[in-house]
C-alpha cells in the first residue's frame, strides 16, 4: 500500500503528476499546492519526480509522517505546522456524549445528503459560499481544493424546505482514505448542523467500507506523541508568532470542534528541499492570504474600538 498523500493532493488514474504551485516572490520557491498523482505512485516515486520536476526548489504542506520521513532522508527538511484529525471509519466517533446532543438537537433541522456537482449545483455551491458566516473576510487560498469540482465528492446538509445549511467535499488521498476539503457553513443555520454533517457523511463512508476520513490540519496546534522530538526553535517561533494572531484565525475554535469526534492527531509539516525561513514563512503567509486577514481583523478590531456599539 503506498503512503497517504499530503494533505490537498489527490489520487487520480492517471500516468503523469499534475501539480499545481505558485512561485514565492523573493526566494523563488515553487510551493506546491496541490498535485493529482496517480494511483502507483510511491513515496520513492514522488521524490524522484519532484526533483527533477523543481530543480531549483520546492516546498509544501500537510506532509504526513511516513512521506515526510522518507523525504527527510533524502535531504529535505521538515517544520511541522500542526496536526490533521483522522477519523477511523472502523470506531464509533459519532457515539460519544460531545456530539450525541448536537445530533439529537441539529437533525430536527434536516438531512444530510450527498450531491452531484452538475451545472445546477454548481451554480448553486457559489451561491451558498457567498451566503457563509466568513464570507464578507478576505479569504484563505491555496490550503485546499476551493472548487467543489476539483474535489470529487460533495454533501450538503438540507433543511426539510431544501436550503442548504452546510456543505463539505472531500478527496480522496489514498487507498479507502478521504481528506476533507471545503468546510463551510451558512451564516443564518442553526447550531449543531456542523455536527450532524460530519456524522452523516461518516454513516455513509463506513457504509461503503473506507477505512479512514481526514478532518484536515489544525495549524499551530501540535498534540505531541511521546515519541517526536520536542518544538525546534523555527517551530516555537511560528506557533508563538501565531498565539498572537488568534483573533484573526480562531485554530483554538477548529481544534475544539474537530476534537468533539474523538479524532486521531497526527502531525503534519512543512516539507521542503530548501532550507526553512522566517523569509519562507512570511512568503507563504502572504501568499495564502493570511496577512490580508490579519490586517482586516485588525482594522476591524480597531473601528470597534473606536467606535463601540
Amino acid at each position: 500500500m503506498h503512503e497517504l498523500l499530503p494533505l490537498s493532493w489527490k489520487r487520480v488514474d492517471a500516468i503523469r503528476p499534475v501539480y499545481r504551485d505558485i512561485t514565492l516572490p523573493f526566494s523563488r520557491t515553487r510551493w506546491i499546492t496541490c498535485a493529482d498523482i496517480p494511483h502507483g505512485y510511491s513515496a520513492q516515486i514522488l521524490f524522484e519526480d519532484l526533483s527533477c520536476s523543481y530543480p531549483d526548489g520546492y516546498v509544501f504542506r500537510g506532509c504526513p509522517s511516513a512521506i515526510g520521513a522518507y523525504f527527510a532522508s533524502g535531504n529535505c527538511s521538515l517544520l511541522r505546522t500542526g496536526a490533521e484529525a483522522v477519523l477511523d471509519l472502523h470506531k464509533p466517533h459519532i457515539e460519544g456524549k460531545a456530539v450525541a446532543g448536537s445530533l439529537a438537537r441539529g437533525k430536527k433541522h434536516g438531512f444530510v445528503e450527498e450531491i452531484s456537482l452538475h451545472d445546477a449545483n454548481r451554480r448553486l455551491f457559489g451561491q451558498f459560499r457567498r451566503e457563509t458566516k466568513h464570507a464578507g473576510k478576505p479569504q484563505l487560498q491555496h490550503l485546499f481544493r476551493d472548487e467543489p469540482a476539483a474535489a470529487c465528492r460533495s454533501f450538503v446538509f438540507r433543511s426539510f424546505s431544501g436550503q442548504w445549511l452546510a456543505a463539505m467535499t472531500l478527496s480522496e488521498r489514498g487507498p479507502a482514505a478521504v481528506h476533507t476539503e471545503l468546510m463551510l457553513r451558512h451564516r443564518h443555520a442553526p447550531g449543531d448542523i456542523m455536527e450532524c454533517l460530519v456524522a452523516g457523511i461518516f454513516e455513509i463512508l463506513e457504509r461503503e467500507g473506507l477505512h479512514e476520513w481526514s478532518l484536515g490540519e489544525v495549524p499551530f496546534l501540535m498534540p505531541m506523541q511521546p515519541s517526536e522530538e520536542p518544538l525546534t526553535s523555527m517551530e516555537q517561533f511560528m506557533v508563538s508568532l501565531a498565539s498572537c494572531c488568534k483573533y484573526a484565525y480562531d485554530y483554538e475554535g477548529l481544534y475544539r470542534f474537530k476534537n468533539k469526534f474523538a479524532p486521531e492527531w497526527r502531525t503534519v509539516a512543512l516539507c521542503t528541499n530548501c532550507t526553512p525561513s522566517p523569509l519562507m514563512l512570511a512568503e507563504l503567509a502572504t501568499a495564502m492570504g493570511f496577512t490580508d486577514l490579519l490586517v482586516h481583523q485588525s482594522l476591524d478590531q480597531l473601528r470597534q474600538w473606536i467606535f463601540p456599539s
